[in-house]
This record gives structure tokens, C-alpha cells and sequence, in this order.
């Protein structure tokens, strides 16, 4: 296997050089084959190295947003290892904070569990009877049935439990690692465009600053996009709840936002869960309206927020969005699903900047709109990358 990962990364290098560096002009049937054979290498890659590619990834995206604090603070005089460790530092506590504002609930949710669980057995019973009543299925096969599925979907309280803490472990150890290479991405960006810069010849170098400088704007304003739009949703959902009465409603509200970051795929799987711990603690209407409420936030999010918040950062047509966030699940799991987009975004900027690629590009994008965009290219001056330290002056290149 060590030697299947090794032989990979050196193909996809070579395959990689011989189509930015354009050495030889090769025929359509070997260009193909080189492409095909790139993408199942690449896909080899990513699977086999998920546990640093993953990491490394968001830490990226966590590094493009905390450039602008960064050099904020290395224009005040601060050396650049202390302010890349003050801005890591600055986003560890924003999420205690809010950890810390939803550690109660949490608490209160997991001691309050088994509870719950009994809660939602004495709800099956009950439609169980119902079920009886109107269609005359036999109680006992209903009983198995149900207790398997029940069982198999919850487990056990004791299971459920040493799974999360397991979870959260895990978690935190993933973050770590974020945070780590966050930190080293902003203290190493000289060094890493410096890099690049030296692997491309000289005529490709503007088109690479240009693929840098586009990438740094469309993911910064596609992130930070997301994240205000996440706060409007979660406040409207809390609001939603909090006027339903609903118990753990902060909790679920902050929650069902996270969820909605996921593409058509997340709304879904945040109402079912909602519905499910609004069940065991009220009543069937009760679920209904969580549902109900959670779609018209939806409904107010996908015509209001995003189109106006987020707009057309990326300019991703929405059947390349359900395949990546399908496949981005298939091969990472669930952080697949929230890199996917980011991910899309990034190679549209690089296939945008390929001749020979452009079509890919145009295969990603969305239909053209009638009226101009408000995303306006960003300019392609070293002076953009060398006034925030991303590189240094022209001639120590």
C-alpha cells in the first residue's frame, strides 16, 4: 500500500507538470488517458491521505480567513509568528464562546437522554395502537420490528454516550491539528507561494499570482458569506423556537444552522432531527410545527439570504453542487460534504486559467446572467499579495 501511495504521488506529479509546464504536445487519446489516470490518482490520494488532506484543507480555508487580522497586526509591527499565534488564537476563543454558551444544554440533553429515549418508545407504542386500530397489523411484529429500528438508530443510553465522548475526542484532536496547520500556514505563505512560484516557469508565474489572488478573494467572501448567513439562520431559529416553547431550542437552532451549511442535503437531515427530540419532548403537533418552522426558515434563506449574502461568489451550477456534496460524503464523509463547494470553487479558478481546461470550467459554472456581476476580477498586481506578506518583493522572488 506504501508503495501504491508513493507511485501515485509521483504520477500525479509528472501528469501535473507535463500539463501546466505544456512540454510536449500530446494527441487527444494520450491526453485523455493522462487525464482519466490523474483523476483516479488524485481520487487514490485523497482517500488514502484523508486523515492530513482533510486537516490541511480546512486549515486552509481557516488561513484565508484570518489573513486580513494577520497582517492587520504584522502592519502594527508585530512580528508574523505572533500574529499568526494571536489570530489562531482570537478564533480558539470565539469557539469556546459559543461552546461555552451551548455547554448547558448540551449537559442537559445527554443526562436527560435516557429519558428521552423512554419518551419515544411510549410515542411508538401509542402509534403502534393506532396502527392496531385502523389497519389491524399484529402488535408483536410491530413491537420487533419498531424495537430493532429504534434500537439500531439510538442504541443503547450507555452506547450513545461513550459514542459522543468518543466523537468529541476525536473532534478535538481534528481540531488541534486545524489549529496547528492554520498557524503554519500563516507563519510559512512566503514560503509556500515562493514555492509554487519557483515550480512554474516564468511565463506561467502571472497566471499562477492571478489563480492565488482569485482564490484568496472568492473563498474569503465565500466563507465569510456563509458564516453571517449562519448567524442570521441560527437566530431566526432560535426565535422560531423560543416562540414554540420548544425545550433544548437553542440547542437545535444553532444545530439545524450548522446543518444548513450543507447544500440541499443538510435542511433535510437538521427537521428530521428535530422533529425526532421535539417528539420524545412534547407531542406530535409540536414536531410539526419544529418541521414547518424550520422549512419556512429555509424557504427564507435560500430566496433571501444566500442569494444576497452569499450571491455568486463561487457561480457553481447547482447539479455539479449535489454531485460534490454526494461524492464529497463518499469519499471524506461529512467533512467532504462542507469542502466540496470550496473545493469546486477552487478548481474553476484553475481550469478558468488553463486553455485546455476552460470547458471544465464552463461544465461547473452556472448559466450566464443577463445582468453583470458584482464580482469584479481582482487585479492581477503583486502589490495585492506582496502589502499583506503573502510574498515578498519582486525581485527576492
Amino acid at each position: 500500500m506504501a508503495f501504491l501511495f508513493v507511485f501515485s504521488v509521483s504520477a500525479v506529479t509528472i501528469i501535473l507538470q507535463l500539463h501546466f509546464m505544456n512540454e510536449v504536445r500530446l494527441p487527444f487519446n494520450a491526453r485523455l488517458t493522462y487525464t482519466l489516470l490523474s483523476i483516479i490518482l488524485i481520487i487514490f490520494i485523497a482517500h488514502m491521505g484523508q486523515s492530513i488532506i482533510v486537516p490541511l484543507v480546512f486549515a486552509f480555508l481557516l488561513a484565508i480567513m484570518l489573513l486580513p487580522f494577520a497582517s492587520f497586526l504584522e502592519h502594527k509591527g508585530w512580528p508574523r509568528w505572533l500574529a499568526a499565534l494571536v489570530s489562531v488564537f482570537a478564533f480558539v476563543l470565539l469557539l469556546a464562546a459559543v461552546f461555552t454558551l451551548l455547554g448547558a444544554q448540551m449537559s442537559s440533553f445527554a443526562s436527560d437522554f435516557p429519558l428521552l429515549q423512554k419518551q419515544l418508545m411510549r410515542s411508538v407504542y401509542s402509534s403502534q395502537q393506532w396502527v392496531w386500530r385502523h389497519f389491524r397489523i399484529d402488535v408483536a411484529r410491530q413491537t420487533n420490528y419498531v424495537e430493532k429500528l429504534a434500537m439500531g438508530t439510538l442504541g443503547s443510553a450507555t452506547t450513545f454516550i461513550s459514542s459522543t465522548v468518543f466523537s468529541i475526542g476525536s473532534l478535538l484532536v481534528f481540531c488541534v491539528f486545524v489549529m496547528l496547520y492554520a498557524f503554519f500556514l500563516l507563519l510559512y505563505r512566503t514560503l509556500l507561494l515562493s514555492f509554487l512560484v519557483k515550480l512554474i516557469k516564468e511565463q506561467h508565474r502571472d497566471k499562477l499570482l492571478d489563480i492565488v489572488a482569485q482564490t484568496r478573494y472568492i473563498i474569503k467572501s465565500y466563507v465569510s458569506g456563509l458564516m453571517l448567513e449562519m448567524l442570521i439562520v441560527a437566530i431566526l431559529n432560535c426565535a422560531l423556537f423560543a416562540v414554540l416553547g420548544l425545550r433544548y431550542g437553542l440547542l437545535l437552532g444553532i444545530m439545524a444552522a450548522i446543518f444548513n451549511l450543507v447544500p440541499y442535503l443538510g435542511i433535510f437531515t437538521a427537521i428530521v432531527i428535530s422533529m425526532i427530540v421535539t417528539l420524545t419532548t412534547g407531542n406530535l403537533l409540536g414536531a410539526v410545527q419544529v418541521g414547518l418552522a424550520l422549512f419556512l426558515v429555509h424557504l427564507v434563506d435560500s430566496n433571501v439570504l444566500l442569494p444576497r449574502i452569499v450571491g455568486s461568489k463561487v457561480k457553481i451550477n447547482a447539479l455539479v453542487t449535489i454531485i460534490g456534496v454526494v461524492l464529497g460524503n463518499m469519499l471524506w464523509g461529512i467533512s467532504g460534504m462542507f469542502l466540496a463547494i470550496p473545493l469546486i470553487a477552487i478548481m474553476k479558478i484553475i481550469f478558468e486559467r488553463i486553455d485546455y481546461l476552460s470547458a471544465w470550467a464552463i461544465l461547473l459554472g452556472d448559466m450566464p446572467h443577463p445582468k453583470k456581476s458584482h464580482l469584479q476580477p481582482v487585479p492581477v498586481d503583486r502589490t495585492n499579495l506582496e502589502a499583506d506578506g503573502t510574498i515578498e518583493k519582486t525581485e527576492e522572488i
